[in-house]
């Protein structure tokens, strides 16, 4: 049985002749002819041409996993005895001025589609090079931004090597979390030339915007975005607060001398301190202390070392507590009794901290509001960060930011489809003009 129309993915009758053979070194080696038919020029369209000769075409074909494959087309070249132009017939191999089979660039468009594929493992399986990988993924793979949704999620990642911005800021649609769009930074001018770009008509219907304690992006949505609510992130809010509460427990331990007693319990339980819960457990020996002890008992005896360290940590407490069982119809009054209590503290941290509260009062509040059952917040970021930051460490970073914006967006949003019709324009970066080279 002949197994190359199968290898070929063309039918039978389509083949005049074939043959194969391998090299040494495994390379599979297809030699085909296909069955000649009859041809009207591409220039004038008239129907009187005839065969000049034949060319020899090596096109790189991707249909064996342990070996490259390599198909010899004898491709018949055409003249037209109209207008002498020449041409060659059309083939079912490969796009017009392409190298590579079309199971090949299908195979290197799925591969990429995986976020911890690189250009260089895919280029290694489908036994091409690395740029002719990025060359396919450029040409092909141009993901547009997608319409504005009525809550996004706005977010930035360490991501560039570039001495212009190292952060590149995510665009995310809260309910079917999908990526929007993500920019080349997180500057004010930036973000305010890209929504200005924005139709009027698609910003208004944005309704809320959610976000982290970057004031940039509050001052921008308020300049673009006038119709818009804020919400913050709440898992911001508390990571302020314990890094506060932090900051307080490392001022006190730095007053005591290192080998007491109280330098070894901030020093080794600091984590008690910002635990959401501490469970009871079962009590173990403490070599140190030379006692059994259980978690809760180990914070009291953290919380007895220093009165500021105990009032920063009630605070703490309290704002977990509003935090956790407050809504939004309740969100307002039990804020405010929250900020009552920290108003009358002297501990400087946590007058840091009731300054940035007041300061975004509203955005907080604001996060207590359920949509689809669930409350507004960044959650749903924090994991496509993640795959952000993947995808830049298994490429081992990207200069090119166009082409890493088109993977992050091809990658993460599942309906989105390489163009087969290919892009006319290729992504290059802009870079200095070649100096003179001396041996």
């Amino acid at each position: 049985m002949d197994i190359i129309p199968d290898l070929l993915n063309i039918p039978q009758e389509d083949i005049l002749s074939s043959s194969s053979s391998r090299s040494s070194d495994g390379t599979l080696t297809i030699n085909v002819t296909l069955v000649s038919k009859h041809i009207c020029c591409p220039s004038c369209g008239s129907s009187i041409t005839h065969i000049k000769d034949y060319r020899i075409k090596r096109i790189k074909h991707s249909a064996l996993n342990h070996n490259s494959c390599i198909i010899r087309y004898h491709a018949r070249r055409y003249v037209c005895k109209t207008c002498s132009k020449t041409f060659f017939e059309t083939n079912p191999f490969t796009p017009i001025g392409n190298t590579v089979s079309n199971l090949t660039l299908l195979n290197v468009l799925k591969e990429l589609k995986e976020t911890n594929s690189t250009f260089a493992s895919v280029a290694r399986h489908n036994y091409i090079s690395p740029t002719k990988a990025q060359e396919i993924f450029d040409l092909y793979v141009r993901i547009k931004r997608k319409p504005f949704p009525e809550i996004i999620c706005i977010d930035e990642v360490y991501a560039l090597k570039d001495n212009h911005s190292k952060y590149v800021c995510l665009l995310l649609d809260f309910r079917t979390h999908e990526l929007i769009d993500m920019l080349p930074e997180r500057k004010k001018y930036s973000l305010l030339n890209y929504f200005e770009r924005i139709p009027e008509s698609e910003r208004s219907n944005v309704h809320f915007f959610i976000m982290d304690m970057y004031a940039t992006y509050r001052d921008v949505v308020h300049f673009r975005f006038p119709k818009a609510n804020i919400a913050v992130d709440s898992f911001h809010v508390i990571k302020n607060i314990n890094d506060a509460l932090n900051a307080v427990r490392i001022r006190i331990m730095k007053g005591y001398d290192s080998r007491s007693v109280e330098y070894y319990l901030l020093k080794n339980f600091h984590w008690l301190l910002l635990e959401k819960e501490v469970r009871e457990g079962k009590r173990r020996f403490n070599k140190r202390l030379n006692q059994y002890l259980n978690y809760p008992q180990l914070l009291d005896r953290v919380l007895s070392i220093s009165s500021e360290l105990s009032e920063a940590y009630h605070i703490k407490d309290i704002y977990l507590i509003f935090n956790t069982c407050s809504d939004f119809k309740n969100a307002e009054k039990d804020f405010d009794e929250v900020m009552s209590t920290i108003r009358k503290t002297h501990i400087q941290e946590m007058i840091d901290i009731y300054k940035m509260l007041n300061n975004w009062k509203d955005e907080i509040i604001n996060s207590f509001i359920i949509v689809d059952g669930r409350r507004l917040s960044n959650g749903i970021m924090e994991s496509r960060n993640s795959i952000v930051k993947l995808i830049k460490k298994t490429g081992n970073g990207y200069v090119n930011f166009a082409r890493f914006r088109n993977r992050c967006m091809y990658c993460m949003n599942e309906n989105a489809l390489p163009s087969l019709s290919g892009a006319q324009i290729p992504i290059k970066m802009k870079g200095k003009k070649r100096g003179s080279y001396k041996k």
